[in-house]
């Protein structure tokens, strides 16, 4: 090894340390979870009244100072190291006529416990590679710029799920973790159904028209007018043949086998799932109908599905749980709420991640 080589060596080594230490910088109002006090010893003697009344008031202190942590840290319980970015699915948005929200109460649910939550809003119709450069510009041009952190935590819905991993793909050195919810990590059976019946046909044809308007309306209502749409794109890339091309390009997580468990960490980027099954969940949603609708025409090859993923489908990383009783709405407590009230409350699932991700120092 000649002294250029050995000069070289060092150079890189020194920047990939420099760029390890800049990359670990939380986002500004990060607080760090605190550690109770050490509780006061009593090593007076009994008929020492003065050493007793003594540690009775320093033990009084440790309470107060005890109950100040506690507090402190529920304020903080979702105060993540790192901003989260909630990433919207097909025909998606992040909030539309003030009141209307894809992941529905769910931002305001984890800033009541500091968390630093943004709601990107995406094409309503176009392919994970598209839309991931798009959440891409947005965590380097907004999220990153606005918080001071170097890397982002992505909980991805349906084809946010690959939108976000397409970002950890190209860039993992600004992604700590990307977490998939009911995500079409190997395609929707329902998309599957309509590309060998409706592509190519005139209802087909018709069809694609109307997606392509309500993504137009859809997106406009979001306050991005210049998106285009493309249906067609998006429902070819959901396939199931399309879904493996796309694992193969950005396998990080991938798992081991079909329904199977992932690597927990790929690239320094951690990966989780979750998922459900069910189609009528509230007699009161109207969506559930059109769930059973598309659940009832999907290919789903025997597994469980939620209206138009398959439970296997959602599989991804550490898998934390695929057998909750919602169907692909509820999964980010739409509509309006709407959800089986037996069941874990769709909120709660994010609450839980977010305060993993605070316990992993993520």
């Amino acid at each position: 090894m000649n002294m250029k080589q050995l000069l070289a060596i060092i150079f890189s080594t020194t920047i990939l340390s420099f760029s390890s230490i800049v990359q670990a910088t939380p986002h500004s109002n990060y607080v760090a979870e605190a550690s109770h006090p050490s509780a006061p010893e009593n090593n007076c003697f009994i008929l020492n009244p003065v050493c007793q009344a003594a540690y009775a008031l320093a033990y009084a202190a440790y309470l107060i100072e005890v109950a100040a942590v506690d507090a402190q840290n529920y304020n903080n319980r979702y105060n993540s190291q790192y901003p989260v970015v909630l990433v919207h699915g097909v025909s998606g948005f992040d909030q539309i006529l003030v009141f209307v929200e894809y992941f529905q109460g769910i931002p305001a649910e984890l800033r009541d416990g500091n968390a630093v939550v943004y709601t990107p809003n995406l094409t309503a119709w176009e392919d994970a590679e598209v839309r991931g450069e798009q959440l891409l510009s947005y965590i380097q041009n907004t999220v990153l710029p606005e918080t001071g952190a170097s890397k982002v935590n992505i909980i991805g819905h349906s084809l946010g799920g690959p939108t976000s991993r397409y970002v950890a793909g190209v860039r993992p050195d600004l992604v700590a973790s990307v977490t998939t919810v009911n995500a079409t990590n190997y395609g929707s059976g329902f998309a599957d159904w309509g590309v060998d019946n409706l592509l190519g046909t005139a209802p087909g044809d018709a069809i694609l028209a109307i997606l392509n308007l309500a993504g137009v309306v859809v997106d406009a209502l979001a306050g991005n007018i210049e998106y285009e749409q493309d249906a067609l794109d998006t429902i070819l890339f959901m396939s199931t043949e399309k879904s493996v091309e796309f694992n193969a390009n950005f396998p990080g997580g991938e798992p081991t086998s079909y329904c199977g468990e992932g690597a927990a960490e790929a690239n320094g980027v951690k990966y989780f799932s979750w998922g459900s099954h069910g189609t009528i969940t509230n007699v009161l949603d109207v969506s559930d109908a059109l769930l059973a609708f598309t659940g009832a025409l999907g290919y789903w090859n025997g597994d469980q599905h939620d209206g138009l993923v398959a439970v296997c489908s959602m599989h991804w990383g550490d898998v934390i749980r695929d057998d909750y009783h919602m169907n692909h709405l509820d999964a980010t407590n739409m509509l309006f709420g709407l959800n089986n009230i037996f069941e874990t409350h769709p909120s709660t699932l994010f609450e839980n991640q977010a305060s993993r991700l605070r316990g992993m120092d993520l």
